[in-house]
């Protein structure tokens, strides 16, 4: 079985975009695939247009993740979903050219991480191409093995707190300095 990837997808926009965009996407399933129920599937609201459920998506699966969406302001929504290996970049393209018909000022951006955190990333989408920052080089089992030789128990300690998230704070301003001088 593929690692899971967890990916979390930011946007921004006119109250017009982020309201069409949560309506839409509350209304959608994640079950099998083709289509088998009367709501729209995940995959043929916010796919891209192509044959293969691969090319739609840009992973071998995608599946809501969580409550799979947070409406934080009339501005603003965060999706969160799962897929195979990396995140689903044939959709989060597809999301970003839907949501710029509507408002063409949309920001499309997120954070995703596999399951043994190699990778975790951020990325944003800019004029339908994804610039992302990628970090492959955590691992977990050292920390772990770090934490055992300084005396402490992993129990006491997170590496999500102590590891993922200082790397994440890395990885977006690489990316915020990329995204300055593009």
């Amino acid at each position: 079985m593929a690692n899971s990837n967890r990916t979390e997808i930011y946007i921004e926009g006119s109250k017009e975009a982020i309201d069409n965009f949560v309506e839409r996407f509350e209304k959608c399933h994640d079950g099998a695939y083709p289509n088998q129920e009367e709501n729209p599937h995940i995959v043929d609201e916010f796919g891209a247009d192509a044959e293969s459920f691969i090319d739609k998506v840009g992973s071998k699966w995608v599946q809501i993740w969580d409550e799979g969406i947070y409406h934080s302001s009339d501005n603003k929504c965060e999706i969160y979903l799962d897929s195979a290996w990396y995140p689903p970049s044939d959709m989060i393209l597809e999301i970003y050219r839907q949501m710029a018909e509507i408002d063409d000022e949309i920001k499309v951006s997120g954070k995703y991480w596999d399951e043994g955190y190699q990778p975790i990333g951020v990325f944003e989408v800019y004029y339908g191409q994804i610039i992302s920052e990628e970090n492959h080089d955590l691992d977990e089992y050292e920390w772990d093995e770090k934490v055992e030789e300084e005396g402490d128990s992993e129990y006491d300690r997170n590496f999500w707190e102590e590891e993922v998230d200082p790397s994440f704070e890395i990885l977006q301003e690489r990316l915020d300095k990329v995204m300055r001088e593009i």
